[in-house]
């Protein structure tokens, strides 16, 4: 090779052009050597860098800490708004209990392990043994109307002191420039509200109170009444009305709101963030409680209410709203109601001549009237004659639409019509809320 330069450079070709292709040769191998020395630096610099290896993020999120239970706090949340922003600066109580909280993905599915408060989360082959951790506004949306009505009540009272409204995690506040007069919590199934009045200022008066001063974060209010009577809302507004006063507010004169929201299930209440899974037991730590809980899971036939009462408290507006139209009806023409765990039947004397029942998400009425009369009339119905408990109110009309609410009307007229009854001008009630008895302490 080397000769066969030399002889290449020996040749008659003049002095220039062999110093031109030397130069040309020259700079390309100067080419070649400065890429490859850059190339193996720049290698060595990538690996310097170089983020460990990533691991599933899907697999990565359905994991829980393995280490350490779950830590639940009572401190509250970030002040801020619940649904449906996240909080942004979580307090370090929360942040610790934040290392547990998994979300709910869109193709996983969540049981109930047959009570309110921890579920199983299915996602695939992955079964997650979840806690419920639930905001002020998801037990308000789930409790029953009681309660609810006992908040509205109370809620349209605060709103006449001219009070400003917040939501945290697990409280509502009611302040006035710097100062917090008002809360509501709700522990278990009693509503609470916390107001800034001096509690041994109170004490040995008519009034039921516990001073819980002493806890940091109802310092400012540490006045608590629990809620749980419609003396305790009387007595509650006496005391929002001297809570007015110190604050140097006059009761203003407002229209009254309804503040009881529709029952929402658990699992759209997690999508919406107003209640957080709190992870208990995971693949790789606890084999016997999944097990236990996909049994449990397993076992779980029909969820859903099957108590009158709570299907209606379930229901939505319209649904309770058209319960309350006809029932405000059925007592115009002198029926009594009485509630079973299935129906509200509506008697006279001792026969029965109309049933309330709710199938799924639909208000249904039977009547005692004779379908066979009533084919080919625009009144849409069902002949429930050949089903024995409802031999003696065969004709079932479901409550769908207002028209539906209007022929029912204009059928209990006929049924009043054929047995003589005269129809009573009565005020029109609001039948919309459930209100459960409450068993009297002995």
């Amino acid at each position: 090779m080397l000769r066969i330069t030399a002889d290449f450079l020996c040749s008659e070709w003049s002095f220039t052009v062999k110093a031109v292709l030397i130069a040309i040769v020259s700079v390309v191998l100067l080419a070649v050597i400065a890429l490859l020395v850059s190339e193996a630096v720049g290698k060595r610099d990538i690996s310097a860098v170089a983020p460990p290896p990533q691991v599933d993020a899907e697999k990565q999120d359905l994991q829980c800490d393995r280490t350490a239970d779950p830590v639940v706090s009572d401190e509250p949340g970030p002040e801020t708004v619940i649904a449906p922003q996240i909080p942004e600066d979580v307090s370090d109580a929360e942040s610790a209990a934040s290392k547990n909280v998994i979300e709910l993905r869109d193709a996983a599915e969540l049981e109930d392990d047959g009570n309110t408060e921890s579920g199983t989360m299915i996602y695939g082959d992955t079964r997650i043994k979840v806690r419920y951790d639930r905001s002020f506004a998801a037990m308000l949306i789930q409790s029953d109307d009681t309660l609810k009505g006992y908040y509205s009540e109370l809620r349209n009272e605060i709103d006449r002191c001219k009070f400003k409204q917040r939501m945290s995690w697990s409280n509502e506040s009611f302040y006035k420039g710097r100062k917090t007069f008002a809360k509501f919590a709700i522990r278990g199934k009693t509503l609470s509200l916390y107001i800034a009045l001096d509690p041994t200022a109170y004490e040995n008066s008519k009034y039921t109170f516990k001073n819980v001063g002493e806890t940091a974060k109802y310092r400012d209010v540490p006045m608590q009444l629990k809620i749980r009577s419609d003396r305790a809302v009387r007595w509650a507004k006496e005391l929002i009305a001297v809570l007015a006063e110190k604050s140097g507010t006059q009761l203003a004169e407002l229209p009254k709101k309804n503040y009881r929201p529709d029952y929402k299930d658990t699992k759209s209440l997690v999508r919406e963030k107003l209640i957080k899974l709190q992870c208990v037991a995971s693949p790789g730590r606890s084999e016997q409680e999944l097990e236990q809980a996909a049994v449990a899971s397993l076992k779980q036939q029909d969820k859903a209410p099957r108590d009158f009462s709570t299907k209606l408290m379930r229901a939505d507006s319209l649904t309770k709203a058209r319960y309350s139209a006809v029932k405000n009806e059925l007592l115009r023409y002198g029926m009594k109601p009485r509630m079973s765990t299935s129906y509200e039947s509506w008697y006279i004397g001792r026969t029965t001549y109309a049933k309330f029942a709710i199938r799924g998400k639909t208000l249904t009425l039977y009547m005692a009237l004779d379908p066979k009369e009533f084919e080919g009339t625009k009144y849409n119905f069902r002949n429930m004659s050949t089903v024995g408990k409802y031999e003696t109110v065969p004709m079932r009309i479901n409550l769908k639409s207002d028209r539906a609410e209007r022929w029912v009307k204009e059928l209990i007229a006929t049924l009043a019509e054929k047995k003589g009854w005269q129809r009573v001008e009565l005020g029109e009630e609001d039948f919309r809320y459930v209100k459960k008895k409450r068993k009297k302490s002995k």
